[in-house]
């Protein structure tokens, strides 16, 4: 496998206060947590954190969000609360199909304003696709790109890396030379990128590094792009867990999308 690979293709690659149920999607519960005023709202904001993290990511998110709108997070199956699923890892589409479930299940109101955390950007992307009628907003917080695993490939075309493997292609990626993603949408977008470069390692070049940089910026820039009311920020003091290190601008895209709506 590629761990180190993994990192960078994901990125390098107690609740938060409220109301925690598991909701059983028939073979399997899920964790939800979620908190604010579910009857004045003009959607649900839902926090999707990133690759293997559990809904505690957004900790410092979820209380201030839910001054102003209800919000809800959640473990994925096989994460802290959540039970496991059948397969080690889920696809794309399995993740997004238990989110609609979850969602349904919990009987949480949409329209949904979906913020995704590096990977989750996949499942924010996929969910509007699928269920274009559920979604009001997005915001996407440093999110991992589909054509990433390809433009790092063609910065460090190392052997060793696999990064262009089924498992990378499991996980939401593009592994097939010449694929591009052809997502649109009309919804409101804001997408904050990381400020600092993404971490060192041994195995490129600086010249390598800081090209490797210089793609990221560019995929998170193509993603505020995809929107006809697209908005790209940057982060700028903060790495890839921009919700950890300043909570305060998610909360303000959020609210900012929010107040589109």
């Amino acid at each position: 496998m590629f761990l180190s690979s993994s990192c960078l293709l994901a990125i390098s690659l107690t609740a938060c206060g409220g109301h925690n149920r598991m909701i059983s999607l028939g073979d399997r519960r899920l964790s939800i947590d979620c908190e604010g005023n579910a009857g004045s709202t003009k959607a649900t904001v839902v926090l999707i954190a990133g690759r293997g993290r559990p809904a505690t990511d957004w900790s410092k998110v979820e209380p201030a969000v839910s001054r102003f709108a209800r919000v809800c997070s959640y473990d994925r199956a096989g994460i802290a609360k959540s039970d496991k699923a059948e397969s080690r890892i889920q696809s794309v589409d399995e993740i997004v199909n238990d989110l609609h479930k979850l969602l349904k299940a919990s009987g949480e109101k949409g329209p949904f304003l979906l913020v995704g955390h590096s990977i989750a950007g996949f499942y924010v992307r996929t969910f509007v696709t699928k269920f274009p009628g559920d979604v009001a907003g997005l915001v996407l917080v440093d999110s991992s790109h589909e054509e990433w695993a390809l433009r790092l490939d063609q910065v460090d075309p190392s052997p060793t890396a696999h990064r262009l493997s089924q498992g990378t292609a499991r996980l939401g990626y593009f592994v097939k030379p010449g694929e591009r993603l052809e997502w649109r949408t009309e919804l409101p977008l804001i997408v904050l990128a990381r400020g600092k470069p993404l971490p060192r390692t041994t195995q490129m070049t600086e010249e390598q590094c800081a090209a490797r940089d210089r793609v990221w910026r560019e995929l998170q820039q193509d993603l505020a792009g995809r929107s006809t009311h697209g908005e790209f920020r940057i982060a700028e003091h903060s790495g890839h867990s921009i919700q950890a290190e300043q909570p305060g601008l998610v909360i303000q895209a959020i609210r900012d999308v929010y107040q589109k709506l």
